[in-house]
């Protein structure tokens, strides 16, 4: 008891926690074997670089919006929909195309209709990235 109270273990306590330890690893490389496409999280990170990229270069070059607050603002998108991606639960997914909705219309409303668009398609990504992220890093 003594033993306890200070936080020692003894030797059968630390063989036990050794094989509930191995034990884990044990699964987790089966589940990694399992996995039907290791590399998604990989490919699902650059493609999203590539398409925030290719978004502020539409919006720069078409849509004639400035670029530091174009950046800004994207930058600000992805952080929300990371902020926000844990009310992606099954339960609550409509609460996202809530979101998703009104900034269309504020984009309808303020005659940035395009611009709008893309920053909810920016926010949709970022929701789908932590979502498969979430699932495949457990």
């Amino acid at each position: 008891m003594a033993n306890k109270k200070y936080g020692k273990k003894s030797v059968m306590e630390h063989k036990e926690a050794t094989k509930k330890e191995i034990a884990v690893a044990k699964v987790e490389e089966r589940m990694q074997q399992r996995s039907y496409f290791p590399y998604i999280n990989v490919l699902l990170q650059v493609f999203y670089i590539i398409a925030m990229f290719a978004i502020i270069i539409v919006n720069y070059l078409y849509m004639e919006i400035p670029i530091v607050p174009l950046c800004c603002v994207v930058v600000l998108e992805a952080i929300l929909g990371t902020l926000l991606c844990r009310i992606a639960a099954i339960k609550y997914w409509w609460i996202q195309l809530i979101i998703i909705g009104i900034q269309i219309l504020l984009g309808y409303a303020f005659d940035r209709l395009g611009f709008m668009i893309f920053m909810s398609l920016v926010y949709a990504f970022t929701l789908i990235v932590m979502w498969v992220r979430r699932r495949t890093l457990k």
